[in-house]
């Protein structure tokens, strides 16, 4: 790439009907060997999978990953390909975009704020809410100064969440949508209550679309397949050490 901006793409897949009839063992099998090559580009980059199983009727599992090209984002998707449970999974929905500094925080310094990244850093939370959005044409023939205004008043509301951390990436040019933003947060009540909040602030009157919006769980590669194949309760698929935390939770 010609800066240090990373790409990033959001996968939704879908396991097809006919994978249900495969025997249990075998269904296992090629999870395994999926799960496998994710843990591997996992390890020499950023990827992280997560679970909509039960959240969306349209798709059973997410794939967020950053790349520095497009061609390593598409070697990484043709050694999907090359699995054999490939065959039974279907792209429900697939979002381009790129970091960048936003414009409306320029000059700002704080070395964690989200309008400065250049590069994919996700936190690691339990639950990821993901939503690609454009906004009203009119938006754009705003003066700045004013645009500016309204998105400080966007900020200063999202900073009463801080249990919240949104990662926005940019598309214009590159996909369909003009934003893909992605909110990490351990507690979804939380981040129902930020969003019903900017529902009220002035930014909000030019937002023209925000669906489809997906709920997701975060989870390892090989729990994510085996519970959209049916093979794993929602309870036995937890993240590990969060698994851990539930135990040791009184009552």
């Amino acid at each position: 790439m010609a800066d240090d901006r990373q790409l990033v793409t959001y996968t939704f897949l879908k396991v097809a009907g006919p994978a249900f009839a495969w025997p249990p063992d075998e269904r296992r099998t090629a999870a395994q060997e999926l799960a496998a090559v994710l843990d591997e580009q996992a390890i020499a980059g950023t990827l992280l999978t997560y679970s909509t199983v039960g959240l969306r009727g349209d798709c059973d599992l997410m794939v967020w990953q950053a790349g520095d090209s497009p061609e390593a984002l598409q070697a990484r998707q043709s050694a999907w390909r090359a699995t054999s449970l490939w065959l039974q999974l279907t792209i429900a929905h697939s979002f381009l975009a790129m970091m960048r500094p936003s414009p409306y925080l320029r000059g700002h310094r704080h070395p964690d704020q989200e309008g400065r990244r250049r590069q994919l850093k996700p936190s690691g939370s339990k639950y990821l809410f993901v939503y690609p959005m454009v906004k009203k044409r009119v938006w754009y023939r705003l003066p700045f100064e004013r645009r500016k205004a309204m998105m400080v008043e966007h900020f200063a509301i999202g900073h009463r969440y801080p249990q919240v951390k949104i990662n926005t990436a940019y598309s214009f040019g590159l996909d369909d949508q003009e934003f893909v933003v992605a909110f990490e947060s351990d507690e979804p009540a939380a981040f129902l209550d930020l969003v019903t909040e900017l529902r009220e602030s002035q930014a909000s009157r030019y937002t023209e679309r925000e669906t489809p919006i997906f709920s997701c769980v975060r989870m390892a590669p090989a729990q994510a397949l085996e519970l959209a194949l049916g093979l794993q309760r929602p309870a036995d698929a937890a993240i590990p050490e969060l698994a851990e935390l539930s135990l040791a939770a009184p009552g």
